[in-house]
């Protein structure tokens, strides 16, 4: 029987969006998506942070430019493939980590990797929307779930538009990276120990997933310096709370918030 082919290591241009294109930049804000997302999330930010603040979306396999691609499903292959990849970014200059749910822990996970291969840690790590190492989750995993019980849920958490529920043909698009994609997160073994960078957290007030008190204990994870806020709204507070928390996010870049 033949292997498993495995993900493929893509170019440059397809892993990284830069929506900041050519402009010369202090900063570079790598940013991870949720579980099912891509990078179009994250380009309006760049009208909303510093002119020094280059945004830059993290393009997993399984979406947009790489939707032929096999989605990573485990934790080995993704952070070998990520950590690869982000090497050269390192070199480039000042950088900082966000990531949001499937986002957050990845990021984390790839600032100790970074770390114990002697590179440049990021000059700032969000985690948003994530409980912290050791809190337990407060729902079934999702991954598993038959279909009907999938979407309603996703239904209720409001994490896929209804009119793409709605649509059979984009769901069994999507599902497959979306089900891969939550596998990762729900089988998440955080690293132990503390990282360098600073960590700002962020969470929703109306959030029943990763609430504030599940998020709080990411103090204990760093050596760097530690903050968190929460906005008036749920799991997905970024979307609706746009303008706020890049303003957050920007105070800490820039040094405002230090």
């Amino acid at each position: 029987m033949p292997p498993t082919p495995r993900a493929a290591r893509p170019p440059t241009a397809e892993l990284f969006a830069r929506f900041s294109g050519t402009a010369l930049v202090g900063v570079q804000l790598l940013c991870f998506p949720y579980a099912g997302g891509g990078t179009q999330v994250f380009r309006s930010w760049q009208s909303r942070v510093p002119s020094g603040v280059g945004v830059t979306g993290i393009r997993l396999p399984g979406r947009e430019q790489r939707f032929r691609e096999r989605p990573f499903d485990s934790w080995p292959e993704t952070l070998e493939a990520l950590t690869e990849a982000l090497v050269p970014e390192t070199e480039r200059g000042p950088y900082a980590f966000f990531g949001h749910s499937l986002g957050a822990r990845l990021s984390y996970e790839l600032t100790h990797r970074l770390a114990a291969g002697g590179h440049r840690p990021p000059e700032l790590l969000v985690v948003s929307a994530c409980r912290a190492p050791g809190m337990e989750p407060r729902w079934p995993p999702m991954h598993s779930m038959d279909g009907p019980t999938l979407y309603e849920r996703l239904r209720v958490m409001d994490g896929v538009p209804a009119e793409v529920l709605a649509d059979a043909g984009l769901m069994r698009l999507l599902e497959p990276v979306l089900r891969a994609d939550l596998r990762l997160a729900e089988t998440w073994e955080p690293s132990p120990g503390q990282v360098e960078a600073p960590i700002l957290a962020l969470c929703g007030a109306d959030d029943d997933i990763d609430p504030y008190e599940d998020m709080i204990d990411w103090r204990h994870h760093t050596t760097g310096g530690f903050a968190i806020r929460s906005f008036l709204a749920g799991h997905f507070f970024p979307r609706d709370e746009e303008e706020v928390v890049l303003a957050a996010i920007s105070e800490r870049l820039t040094g405002g918030g230090r």
